[in-house]
Order: C-alpha cells, then sequence, then structure tokens
C-alpha cells in the first residue's frame, strides 16, 4: 500500500506544478481539487484518517470556491475540518495538518489572486512538516514542488518587470 500510496501522491505532484501557471482563480482550483482528491487517497492507504479526511474536504472546498466564495461557507469547512480531526485524530501531528487546512481554506476564500497565492505558501509549509513527520517522502516532494510553482508563479506575475 506504501508503494500505491506514493504513486498517487506522484501524480498529484504534477497536477501541483501545473496549478499555480495559471492566473485564472478558476484554473488553479480545479487543479488543486484533482491533486487534493488524488491526496487524501494516498493518505487513506496509509492509514491517516485525519490527513485524508482534510483533503477530502478539501477537495469539496476547491470545488465550491470555483463557484462562489460565501463567507459562512469558509466557516463551514473550517468547522468541518476540525470536526474531521476530532472524530479521527491520528496522533499530534493531526494539529499540523489540521493547521495547514484551516490557512488554505481561508486562503481558497480570497477574492484577489495573490492573496490566495501568499497563503497558500503558509499553509504548505505546514503541510511539508506534516508529511515529513509522517515518512512520506513523495508527499514531502509533492508539497516542495507545490511550494516552489506557487513562488515561480508568484514571481512571474507579481514581480516588477525589469527596466530594459
Amino acid at each position: 500500500m506504501f508503494i500505491l500510496s506514493q504513486c498517487l501522491v506522484a501524480i498529484a505532484t504534477l497536477l501541483d506544478l501545473a496549478s499555480f501557471q495559471f492566473k485564472q482563480r478558476q484554473f488553479i482550483l480545479a487543479c488543486l481539487f484533482s491533486s487534493v482528491l488524488l491526496t487524501s487517497v494516498h493518505f487513506l492507504l496509509l492509514d491517516n484518517l485525519s490527513a485524508a479526511s482534510l483533503m477530502l474536504i478539501a477537495a469539496v472546498r476547491y470545488v465550491y470556491c470555483i463557484f462562489a466564495r460565501k463567507t459562512r461557507m469558509m466557516v463551514v469547512f473550517m468547522l468541518l475540518s476540525i470536526i474531521a480531526v476530532s472524530l479521527t485524530w491520528y496522533n499530534w501531528v493531526s494539529v499540523i495538518a489540521l493547521a495547514a487546512t484551516l490557512i488554505q481554506t481561508y486562503a481558497s476564500f480570497q477574492s484577489k489572486d495573490l492573496s490566495l497565492r501568499l497563503m497558500m505558501v503558509v499553509g504548505t509549509l505546514c503541510w511539508i512538516t506534516h508529511n515529513a513527520l509522517l515518512f512520506s517522502p513523495v508527499a514531502v516532494v509533492m508539497e516542495t514542488v507545490f511550494l516552489l510553482s506557487n513562488l515561480v508563479g508568484i514571481w512571474r506575475y507579481y514581480a516588477p518587470p525589469k527596466a530594459v
């Protein structure tokens, strides 16, 4: 199961790499939906129900955020995440996954692309820590690629143009 889990997260890595190379929020979120769905199954195969349930909630959240961004739904997704972790508690590492999810939930509801990207950086750093502590090497690589892709996207779209 470990090998299969790492293969699924490797595919998710490719989707993450693509996600932040798009400028439009909708395309970013569609790639993230696909990626976190695969990552949810990855965590399920590793018997980490907390992270698996958080990723499943995140997948639903990304689909919702493609079409709408009502603040009350952000609160609903945050509460669902807290309930999921309390019902599926794995160990203290679940707190790191919950923190990452809450930060990325907040990010998903930002109307500005740059705000979404910057908050995702913080959440991704939490997921890297979580995955390293869980010893899922390909998931660490996935989140690192996701972080680098996001930073490249920030640089491409928001770095001031150089004088000629």
